[in-house]
């Protein structure tokens, strides 16, 4: 099994009502693709409650069977779909990918 994990930061949105959008908007979106996506096997997102200003936003840990059907995740057009999401407030991501 692989386990891919990724933490989203945003761009600096002044408007909180703005901010707390993109963030359900990119939730909902990453949650919709176990629908979508069958080679997902275990997929959980999070949002940051820690105050911290170093702290991402959004955290994404998804599960597996193989390398491959990570890869067949990556480039499904439903998954390009929210990454183009993601980048319109995106600031930085950082991914971890492993075998367990």
């Amino acid at each position: 099994m692989v386990r891919h994990i990724v933490m989203i930061k945003l761009k600096e949105i002044p408007a909180a009502f703005e901010r707390q959008n993109a963030i359900n908007q990119i939730k909902a979106g990453l949650e919709a693709l176990p629908n979508k996506i069958k080679e997902i096997k275990n997929y959980e997102v999070g949002i940051n409650i820690n105050p911290n200003p170093a702290a991402y936003e959004i955290v994404l840990i998804s599960e597996f069977e193989s390398f491959n059907d990570l890869n067949i995740y990556r480039e499904h057009p439903e998954h390009i779909k929210v990454l183009d999401l993601i980048n319109k407030y995106k600031d930085n991501s950082v991914f971890n990918d492993y075998l367990f």
